[in-house]
């Protein structure tokens, strides 16, 4: 299949800027009623990326629940950055909004099939299919 990789509250920290990291750890003294906020963030973003993958009938699930298609990772990634930044009252710069904006049309173009996740791992933008892969993609019916 497709590769996936895992989104996870660890996965998602640990490549967070150590900035955010201090910022959060703070807000989090100061409400600790959003103690679990940041795992219902990536819980939520992950589910959303899962279901935008499974509600096109050729795309191919991974069973692990907490994994997304790896060409959907830092898209993501940048969502939970987003959401988290928001609820915390942080001001993006105006670049932030191109990089929401792109995971939005990737979530699109899966659920279109614009960008499959199948069977092979030539797929995904950019791709390329050696020969063997692509006959196998062809297959495949796609």
């Amino acid at each position: 299949m497709g590769a996936w990789t895992e989104l996870t509250v660890d996965v998602v920290r640990n490549a967070m800027p150590s900035d955010l990291i201090t910022l959060y750890d703070s807000w989090i003294i100061e409400h600790p009623t959003k103690a679990n906020r940041f795992s219902e963030l990536v819980a939520e973003v992950r589910q959303t990326f899962r279901q935008a993958v499974q509600s096109f009938p050729g795309n191919v699930m991974d069973e692990n629940p907490d994994t997304v298609p790896v060409t959907g990772f830092r898209h993501a990634f940048n969502l939970v950055i987003y959401n988290l930044g928001m609820e915390m009252g942080v001001r993006f710069a105006p670049e932030v909004y191109t990089l929401i904006a792109r995971g939005e049309i990737w979530l699109r173009m899966i659920q279109n099939g614009g960008i499959r996740v199948d069977a092979t791992d030539c797929v995904g933008t950019p791709s390329y299919c050696g020969p063997q892969e692509a006959r196998a993609h062809e297959a495949l019916g796609a």
